[in-house]
């Protein structure tokens, strides 16, 4: 079995050529191959297949793709297990024996091996051995953006080996023999000094004086017209001393073993820094950040006249930014054998560093005596892009603060690449690529972790494993300091870390080892914000839902918009808050954390507690806006007036209502508990009750019975019995829509209580309805219709038409369990009737459906279909999936009986969906349970 993607992409299988049906599946193979050994996402397969716009199959067809390629290799007798599934994506598990990419890595590791010990004779075989298995340019017959970027990288790796290669031919005095491939070399990348260096060196030593000379002449006229520069100094250097014909360039004497030349050192020529700090023995994860800035930085230069790329990597405090450039940088060394230049530009947490005295340090290590450098700084940085031009040198910039700080750090030859890092995106530095760096995935955290204490260590407890990292959320730093902390102390378990990281009080002092802690991290860069963007932070400290919106984050800072707006974008900047999608802010687990701790410290208790006020208010305000859009007709909380310094949203429609209810779910939960922590018991009762409309549309979503406990608390320590009534009434649905029943008959008994001694008759009807559906979910069906019937008669007399119109429709169901059909028929049309006088979108669809249902149950399967049609539609455009559902199973009993069986199986498959994703029982029923 050979796979090959070192050219063209090839796959035998015991010696037979594995079919491939289309560029798909070559694609997939391709991205598999490419990653072999590692698990290749989904994603990745999606930006590998489509460069423009993903269809929405896009998933089953990269599933579709991957079974073909299984299927095709294993008829060519490929093992089952060779392309595995795995949680995140696919496998491909291949020996280096089996793919040529993974032989030739292997070679290249072998020579810097050997290099290493002074073999430069095995290591330049090595180098030979890998290179051999090249057949061409990497993926050459595959078009994909993505790919293209992959065989660049690839392609670059190839340049590099044969770099290594030749400089070490070059040490062995081999320079008849690889004069002629340095040649073609340069032939094939004109711009590159260093090859050109080493061919007019071979061809001197060749006896090729004027040869050397004549090269040396073209280059400079290539450089000069195609990118307008002159040669380096060391080509300039090397030219002046083969002129003289320089004693020192004679053929070296015989390589002494044990004595290394490192790979990819210059044979001759002024120093090469080496000046990248450790690289991490742990690094874990970020596979495609690693592969894409590889591919960045050592590929072509899209411009002559600047640096091949300059990649800037962003993101917060402890994200890992330094360790990952760091790693990237050392993976590259072969790439830019002129050397690596680093600095700490020191952007948080004190004086930046001058970018002048950071070019002194770099002309310095680029050979220049310390008197010759210039004090000017115009000057200074010219003479710096002069030293490294034409050289192949990568430059590391870490902790930038300001794109004032880069710009005169940047070369101005193509042969360089610059990599940057910084807490800010530096919005003023033009022609960078940006990478964002995010937190670590469940399975690389939890592979660093593993790492560090050992895989006995975690496999004996893996719940307290699960959660050190919860609370790390991610965060390289905070998982290495608590992993350091259990290694630090052997007598410790897991599990008693995890205790001591449980208290969100001492978290952030539990997560520091010895200089270096989660807190200090953050506070470098809570330190450099101006005062509105500081108490912008705190304030968001705050919050205890699991992110912001703007207009709730305006009313929280108690600012306008736009300047809501600019303080939160600020903060985004320099990655103390993230911006998920447009108009959504939210903090880091534990830079919320330590958010609260700045709040607690340095806003006084007065101003915490308005904000915390403003906050809660103007939910409540806005959930009561969308709840009177969707239900226009219930009875609604009275509020009073909003504050001056916050306005709350208002909704134009029932959908836009019903978006913003879901998409703030999670918010308005915890603003519930919030309210009841902190004592305001008012916004506590009253915002549950205005998210009665979303709970019941989506009964699936989860916090329904924990919002009402607490409004149930609320109203009680008001001693406000008319709210207690209310709030029973409402827990009654909660507990029913759960299956607790006794409790929910219980919660309405204590409400039609209270009810009757307030003379509420309204509130005893709603207490009647609710009380009767109950009875027929607990199979008490007459006396639910004795129940209901008092609930139609209390709406009646207050002159309620919609409790009227839900009284019937309960009063339907019930004679439809009871099996008399005709008579839930007319409660049914009873209630539509009314529905539809009062253009209530919800409820006609649901009448609609219930009609539908029963006339299919009285075999009347014309009208049954032309109901549930209507009712299909109506239900979608009201966002009931329940009775869309219903109106679906319908359609599907009629056209079984109508003997369309392919069509009523569809039908029925998407009502069993909707139950299923809305956790109704009902999916088991679904086609009388078919």
């Amino acid at each position: 079995m050979r796979f090959g993607v070192l050219g063209p992409l090839s796959a035998r299988v015991a010696e037979r050529e594995v079919r491939l049906n289309g560029p798909r599946q070559a694609k997939v193979l391709a991205a598999l191959l490419v990653e072999a050994n590692q698990v290749v996402t989904i994603q990745r397969m999606v930006d590998v297949m489509w460069d423009g716009e993903v269809p929405g199959t896009a998933v089953r067809q990269i599933q579709d793709a991957i079974s073909g390629v299984r299927r095709n290799l294993q008829q060519c007798g490929a093992p089952p297990a060779l392309i595995s599934t795995h949680q995140r994506g696919y496998r491909i598990g291949l020996e280096p024996g089996q793919l040529d990419l993974l032989e030739f890595q292997q070679e290249r590791q072998q020579a810097d091996r050997l290099a290493a010990a002074g073999d430069q004779e095995g290591a330049a075989a090595a180098l030979r051995r890998g290179l051999a298995c090249w057949r061409g340019g990497a993926l050459a017959d595959l078009s994909s953006r993505q790919l293209e970027v992959e065989a660049r990288r690839l392609d670059g790796y190839r340049t590099a080996a044969r770099r290594q290669w030749l400089t070490l031919e070059l040490a062995l005095a081999r320079h008849v023999e690889v004069a002629e491939e340095l040649l073609s070399l340069v032939g094939e990348h004109p711009f590159d000094e260093g090859f050109v260096g080493q061919a007019m060196l071979a061809l001197y030593r060749s006896g090729r004086q004027g040869e050397a000379l004549e090269l040396y002449r073209t280059t400079r006229r290539v450089l000069s017209e195609e990118i307008g520069v002159e040669p380096g100094p060391p080509l300039r250097e090397l030219h002046r001393r083969i002129l003289a014909a320089d004693p020192s360039l004679a053929v070296p004497a015989p390589v002494v073993p044990g004595r290394a030349v490192p790979v990819g050192a210059a044979v001759d020529g002024p120093p090469v820094p080496r000046q990248l700090s450790a690289g991490l023995p742990d690094f874990t994860g970020r596979a495609a950040v690693v592969a894409q800035l590889g591919a960045l930085l050592s590929g072509p230069s899209e411009q002559p006249n600047c640096p091949r790329v300059v990649s800037l990597v962003n993101g917060a405090g402890g994200v890992g930014k330094t360790s990952l450039a760091v790693h990237v940088a050392h993976s590259l060394l072969a790439e830019f054998p002129d050397g690596q230049l680093q600095a700490d530009l020191r952007g948080v947490g004190g004086q930046p560093s001058n970018p002048n005295d950071v070019l002194a340090r770099f002309l310095r290590a680029l050979g220049t005596p310390p008197e010759r450098i210039p004090a000017d700084p115009d000057e200074r940085a010219a003479g710096y892009r002069s030293a490294v031009a034409g050289q192949r040198i990568l430059i590391l910039l870490d902790n930038v603060h300001s794109a004032a700080q880069v710009r005169p750090l940047l070369p101005g030859s193509a042969t360089c690449s610059v990599l940057i890092t910084s807490r800010s995106t530096l919005p003023g530095l033009d022609g960078v690529r940006r990478f964002a760096l995010d937190v670590l995935d469940e399975e690389e955290a939890l592979a660093l972790f593993t790492r560090i204490v050992g895989r006995e260590a975690v496999e004996a407890e893996p719940e307290a494993v699960s959660a050190v990292l919860k609370v790390c959320a991610g965060l390289p730093l905070a998982i290495r300091l608590a992993a350091s902390r259990l290694v630090a102390r052997p007598e410790w378990t897991v599990g008693r870390l995890a205790d001591r990281l449980g208290d969100e009080r001492r978290r952030l002092g539990e997560l520091a080892v010895e200089d270096r802690a989660v807190r200090a991290s953050f506070a470098i860069g809570y330190r450099d914000l101006r005062p509105d963007e500081a108490r912008a932070f705190r304030l968001l400290g705050l919050c205890e839902g699991p992110f912001v919106s703007l207009p709730a984050a305006a009313a929280l800072f108690a600012l306008p918009l736009p300047d809501a707006e600019r303080l939160l974008a600020a903060l985004t900047d320099v990655h103390l808050v993230q911006a998920p999608r447009a108009g959504c802010y939210q903090l880091h687990d534990l830079l919320r954390v330590y958010a609260a701790e700045c709040a607690q410290e340095q806003e006084p208790e007065v101003e915490r507690d308005a904000a915390t006020h403003r906050l809660l208010s103007w939910y409540l305000h806005s959930s009561a806006a969308a709840s009177r859009v969707l239900n226009p007709a219930r009875r609604h909380v009275s509020l009073a007036e909003p504050g001056p310094e916050w306005a709350p949203l208002g909704f134009a429609d029932h959908a836009t209502a019903l978006a913003w209810c879901e998409s703030e779910r999670t918010n308005l939960v915890a603003a519930v508990a919030q309210a009841q922590r902190t004592g305001r018991y008012e916004i506590c009762w009253k915002l549950p009750i205005t998210l009665w409309d979303l709970f019941t549309l989506r009964p699936q979503y989860e916090g329904r019975i924990e919002c009402f406990e607490a409004a149930l608390t609320g109203a009680r320590a008001l001693d406000d019995t008319e709210a207690t009534g209310w709030v029973l009434n409402s827990l009654s649905s909660a507990y029913q829509a759960a299956g607790r029943l006794e409790e929910a008959a219980d919660c309405l008994g204590q409400a039609l209580e209270i009810r009757r001694r307030l003379g509420d008759t309204r509130g005893e009807a709603s207490c009647h309805i609710n009380l009767g559906y109950v009875y027929i979910e607990l199979g008490q069906v007459a006396r639910a219709v004795g129940v209901l019937e008092l609930a139609l008669a209390g709406f009646a007399a207050v002159g309620l038409r919609v409790g009227v119109a839900a009284a019937h429709g309960n009063l339907g169901e019930a004679h439809k369990q009871l099996g008399d059909f005709p008579s839930a028929l007319e409660h049914f049309r009873q209630a539509l009737a009314i529905d539809q006088e009062e253009s209530d979108q919800f409820t006609v669809g649901r009448g609609l459906s219930n009609l539908a249902e029963t006339l299919c149950l009285l075999g009347r399967y014309d009208e049954a279909a032309e109901y549930a049609t209507l009712g299909r539609t109506t239900n979608q455009q009201a966002g009931n999936r329940v009775d869309e559902a219903v109106a679906l199973d319908v359609l599907g009993r009629v056209n079984a009986a109508a003997g369309r069986r392919s069509l009523a199986e569809q039908q029925w498959e998407q009502a069993r969906a909707i139950f299923t994703d809305l956790g109704s029982p009902r999916a088991a029923e679904v086609g009388g349970g078919s």
